[in-house]
C-alpha cells in the first residue's frame, strides 16, 4: 500500500504538539512498518525536517509556504489531490485537523482537540467559523478520524458530527531517548536564567493554557518558599500575562524563557520541583508524560484530557480557581514525601503509553480503510 501523508502544515519550532506528534508517529511506524511505502508531503519550512530515512519513506517538499495560511489551504485541495494521484497514492493521512475535502483516495485525518467549538472566547471568531467549516468538513467526509483520547473522542462526536463507528483513539506517548546534544545543568542555568528550586510550566500564546490564574495562584502559594516559577515557552501576544507578574509583584520570582531549543525541554523539566498544567482544554496533554518520564512530580487541572493521561501520577485541582491552584501547588512543594509518590506513580502511568503501539495501530487503521 502506497501511504500519503499530509504535513503541509508543519513549521518546525512553532505547531508544538502536533510536530511532536507527525515526528514521533512516523519514527515509530518507520521501525514496525517496512511493507508499505509513504509519501510525506511537507512545505518548504518542513525541507529538512527529521523525518525516517527508511527506503520506505519518501519526502515530497511542496513548492509552498505553510506560514501563508490561505496559500496552504488552496495547496491542501487543489494541488495534493493531483500529487496523490501522480503518485498513485492509495490512502492518505493528514496528521493535524485538516485535509483535502476531496482527496480521490481513502482519508484518514487526526483530529487532536475541538478547542475552536468548545472554547469559544479563546480565537477570533473568523478563524473559529473557518475552523469549524474546514475540520467539520473533513471529519465528515474522511474515511476515518483518529483521536487522541477519549475526550477528544467524545468532542468530536459532540461537535463535529461523526459517526462513532468512524472515530478511534489512538493515544499519544512520549519519547525516552535522550538528545545527544543535551546541555549541563549549569549551561541551562545559565542560558535561560533560572536558579534550583523551581516550578515549571509551559507557556503558549493561547488563552486556555490558562496563565494569568497560574500566575495569580503562585504569588499565594509561594509566598514563604524559595521556588521560582518557570514559564517555558511564547507568551500570549498581549502584554497582560507580564502586566500581572508586576502587578503581584513576582518580577524576581516568574522567569519567563522564551522560545527553548527541544534539546534543553527535557532538563529543564527534569530539575524542577514540580511540573504544574493548569490548562483549561487539552486533547491529549503530552507534557505531563514528559515531565513523568523525567521524574517529576505533576499537578495538573481536573479537566479535558488531563486525568485520563496523567492517571494516578498527578495531584488535581480546579483550573479556575486560583485559591484551588495555589492550595495544591503549596502542599506538592512542602510535602517530599508527595513528589516522590507522584514521580513512582507517575512512572508506572507511563507503560500504557507507546508510540510503537500507537503506530501499529494506526497502520492498523490505514489496512482497515484501503481501497483492497
Amino acid at each position: 500500500m502506497r501511504v500519503g501523508l499530509n504535513l503541509l502544515y508543519l513549521i518546525p519550532g512553532v505547531v508544538g504538539g502536533t510536530e511532536t506528534y507527525a515526528v514521533s508517529l512516523l519514527r515509530a511506524i518507520a521501525r514496525v512498518d517496512s511493507r508499505n511505502e509513504y509519501f510525506a508531503f511537507v512545505p518548504r519550512e518542513a525541507a529538512k525536517l527529521d523525518l525516517p530515512t527508511a527506503p520506505n519513506f519518501t519526502r515530497v517538499v511542496c513548492n509552498l509556504r505553510a506560514s501563508r495560511r490561505p496559500a496552504r489551504y488552496a495547496w491542501e485541495q487543489a494541488v495534493l489531490p493531483l500529487q496523490l494521484l501522480s503518485r498513485r497514492v492509495d490512502l492518505l493521512h493528514s496528521l493535524a485537523y485538516v485535509g483535502p475535502l476531496i482527496a480521490g483516495c481513502p482519508h484518514v485525518v487526526t483530529i487532536h482537540d475541538v478547542n475552536f467549538a468548545a472554547l469559544r472566547d479563546s480565537m477570533p471568531a473568523g478563524r473559529r467559523r473557518w475552523l469549524r467549516l474546514m475540520v467539520g468538513g473533513v471529519a465528515r467526509t474522511a474515511r476515518h478520524v483518529i483521536a487522541v483520547s477519549e475526550f477528544s473522542r467524545s468532542e468530536i462526536l459532540k461537535h463535529l458530527g461523526a459517526t462513532p463507528e468512524r472515530v478511534s483513539v489512538v493515544h499519544e506517548a512520549v519519547e525516552t531517548a535522550v538528545p545527544a546534544d543535551e546541555p549541563s545543568w549549569e549551561d541551562l542555568a545559565a542560558a535561560h536564567g533560572v536558579r534550583k528550586p523551581y516550578v515549571l510550566a509551559f507557556s503558549s500564546r493561547s488563552a486556555h493554557k490558562n496563565l494569568p490564574r497560574l500566575i495569580e495562584s503562585f504569588a499565594a502559594a509561594g509566598a514563604s518558599l524559595p521556588h521560582l516559577l518557570v514559564l517555558v515557552g511564547h507568551l500570549p501576544p498581549d502584554a497582560s500575562i507580564r502586566a500581572a507578574i508586576h502587578r503581584l509583584g513576582l518580577g524576581n520570582r516568574v522567569v519567563v524563557t522564551g522560545y527553548v531549543p527541544s534539546a534543553h525541554v527535557r532538563p529543564l523539566l527534569r530539575h524542577a520541583d514540580l511540573f504544574v498544567s493548569p490548562s483549561l482544554y487539552e486533547g491529549f496533554g503530552l507534557s505531563v508524560l514528559e515531565a513523568q518520564a523525567e521524574r517529576v512530580a505533576v499537578a495538573c487541572s481536573r479537566v479535558g484530557s488531563l486525568p485520563e493521561v496523567a492517571g494516578e501520577g498527578a495531584v488535581y485541582f480546579d483550573p479556575r480557581s486560583a485559591d484551588d491552584m495555589g492550595a495544591v501547588v503549596r502542599r506538592a512543594l512542602l510535602d517530599a514525601g508527595l513528589r516522590e509518590k507522584l514521580v513512582c506513580q507517575g512512572l508506572e502511568n507511563l507503560t500504557r503509553f507507546s508510540w510503537d503501539e500507537a503506530a501499529r495501530q494506526t497502520v492498523a487503521i490505514y489496512e482497515s480503510q484501503a481501497p483492497y
